[in-house]
């Protein structure tokens, strides 16, 4: 195997362990805090910052790594760091103490996604069609990861949490470290270039759209399980909903990765909302959870389109020398400005409306999505080809 081939294997082994980590520790830290006795309250308030501190975490770390071209060494520093905050969550029972030791464990571990990202793009090269073949890989951590993990935290115990934990993250840094650095860009990158991306048009307006379409797929992250719970839902249930979520990403990034290059990006996350449309009126309507467990299928043409869509607009608006701060925008207001609206407002309607009302507004929020979607493309490329036509006539 040459030394591309290699390189991309590691990237494949390190995005299934960083993904798989998740798998092990996210879905079962609000069980391991209710065993070491915390409120359903002092669960919420610890889980609920995360997605806030990665709206700042996330730019500032890209603009590090572009600033010193270096993605690799900060990506080692950034699991240390994960490690060491760790200890704060697992081994101590004051709430304060646990808030703010999970709150800068999130800020270490929530840029390690972009700047994954990013490295694999580079890897790639002029081949960056292949990326959903890397980032398949994720998926199938998270699948397969999540399955083991119950069985293996029942036997030693929800307490254990830590092992299987240290275990997946001492195991990510070490297939780091066979990372070779990808930084080919040699133009330096300050703070004034790094605002440049702010006055790019149309990837911040693409940006806001990705916003509006991923923030009722984030509340579907938050509150899925207490929908399923409230339909009647098992525990393995809820676990195999979220591991055919996972599952159905991985023929999506596989097979659609390459062919969607040759269509317009904004038509297809019109298109996008639409199937995310589709999705939350029928899960507002289902009342098996049976259903809708089944459903958790609809992830891959959902979330999986929408990623691939996302990160090729991406290479094609952000210039190389700042890809890892552009993608780390691009993951913030996602996942960071989403999680945040997502998780409060989607409480807030599930606790006075219900989880019916909550999917019919999802629903809603997607449909209206498309539609601004739909006509940003149509004016685009209106004015695209009116500049084309006034230069091709000289004036």
């Amino acid at each position: 195997m040459n030394y591309e081939g290699k390189q991309i294997s590691f990237l494949k082994g390190l995005t299934f362990l960083h993904l798989g980590g998740k798998a092990v520790f996210l879905p079962f830290l609000p069980l391991f805090l209710h065993v070491k006795g915390f409120s359903a309250v002092e669960i919420g308030t610890i889980m609920g910052v995360a997605p806030l501190i990665s709206i700042v975490a996330q730019p500032v770390v890209g603009f590090i790594s572009d600033k010193y071209k270096t993605i690799k060494g900060i990506l080692v520093l950034l699991y240390i760091s994960v490690i060491a905050t760790s200890f704060g969550i697992f081994f101590t029972e004051n709430f304060w103490f646990v808030f703010l030791s999970f709150l800068c464990m999130h800020f270490a571990l929530s840029p390690c996604t972009p700047l994954i990202d990013s490295i694999s793009l580079k890897s790639l090269g002029s081949q960056k069609h292949e990326y959903g073949k890397i980032r398949l890989w994720g998926s199938l951590g998270f699948f397969f990861i999540a399955i083991i993990s119950g069985p293996i935290l029942e036997r030693i115990g929800i307490e254990q949490l830590f092992v299987p934990f240290f275990v997946t993250t001492l195991l990510t840094i070490l297939m780091l470290l066979f990372l070779k650095e990808q930084d080919r860009s040699s133009k330096p990158v300050h703070l004034k270039t790094a605002s440049t991306l702010l006055k790019n048009r149309v990837f911040m307006v693409f940006l806001g759209l990705c916003l509006l379409v991923l923030i009722p797929h984030r509340v579907n992250d938050t509150m899925i399980v207490l929908h399923l719970e409230g339909l009647g839902a098992t525990t393995f249930l809820i676990g195999l909903a979220w591991a055919l979520a996972a599952l159905s990403e991985v023929p999506i990034f596989y097979y659609l990765s390459k062919k969607i290059t040759a269509y317009n990006e904004l038509l297809l996350l019109s298109l996008v909302a639409i199937m995310y449309t589709i999705r939350w009126a029928l899960y507002a309507v289902i009342s098996s959870a049976y259903l809708i467990t089944f459903l958790q299928v609809l992830q891959g043409v959902t979330f999986g389109l929408f990623w691939l869509i996302a990160m090729q607009m991406a290479v094609k608006t952000v210039p190389e020398h700042l890809r890892s701060t552009g993608q780390a925008l691009l993951a913030s207001v996602c996942f960071g400005i989403g999680g945040a609206i997502g998780g409060t407002g989607g409480g807030w309607l599930l606790e006075q409306f219900g989880s019916q009302f909550l999917y019919q507004m999802m629903a809603f929020v997607t449909l209206m999505a498309s539609v601004l979607i739909f006509l940003f493309y149509v004016r685009y490329h209106r004015n695209k080809n009116e500049n084309h036509f006034s230069k091709s006539v000289g004036l």
